[in-house]
């Protein structure tokens, strides 16, 4: 993931949920594919114990939350 366009400061946030692993990396990897850094977690969790998936908010994708705008326009025009 690059930094460098990236303060210390600027806030990730979770961008989205998703109960399937393949979905989530598939994501993934258009935004990082468009310049988009993020990254996944809860993946192991919820691929463990996919019964207590929506208990522990399945598996999220982050991005910084000024990438949010950029984000929804791209995945938009799919």
């Amino acid at each position: 993931m690059s930094t460098e366009n990236h303060r210390l400061d600027d806030k990730i946030i979770v961008y989205r949920n998703y109960n399937n692993l393949s979905e989530a990396y598939e994501t993934k990897n258009i935004l990082e594919l468009n310049g988009i850094p993020c990254f996944i977690s809860n993946e192991n969790m919820a691929t463990v114990y996919p019964l207590y998936n929506s208990h522990v908010g399945g598996i999220r994708l982050h991005i910084f939350e000024k990438d949010i705008a950029a984000a929804d326009n791209l995945l938009a025009n799919l």
